[in-house]
């Protein structure tokens, strides 16, 4: 029993052409083809837009921030830890010998 119609997910290129997802299992010939979007694709988010919602949001539920002096006076916390990692590797920092 062969198939007489067959749905098959696509792309289609910025040049037109279709790229399917999976060979079709109807045998070679001529078909009818019908074009229509499967579904709206979502708009990526650059990083960039994504820290100015963060920050508007924040602000909005009156968070204020820091400001670039206040983050770069703040004491390092990390530096202890790291110090109790290269302790436990037995003092070679990583990517060293």
């Amino acid at each position: 029993m062969s198939a007489v119609e067959e749905t098959i997910e696509a792309t289609l290129d910025s040049n037109g052409q279709v790229r399917l997802a999976h060979p079709s299992r109807l045998p070679p010939g001529p078909v009818r083809v019908t074009i229509r979007p499967s579904a709206t694709p979502a708009a990526r988010r650059g990083l960039a837009e994504i820290l100015r919602a963060i920050a508007a949001d924040q602000r909005a539920r009156g968070f204020p921030g820091r400001s670039a002096d206040e983050v770069e006076t703040e004491p390092d916390d990390d530096a202890e830890r790291d110090r109790e990692f290269d302790a436990a590797r037995g003092g070679t920092a990583a990517g060293g010998p």
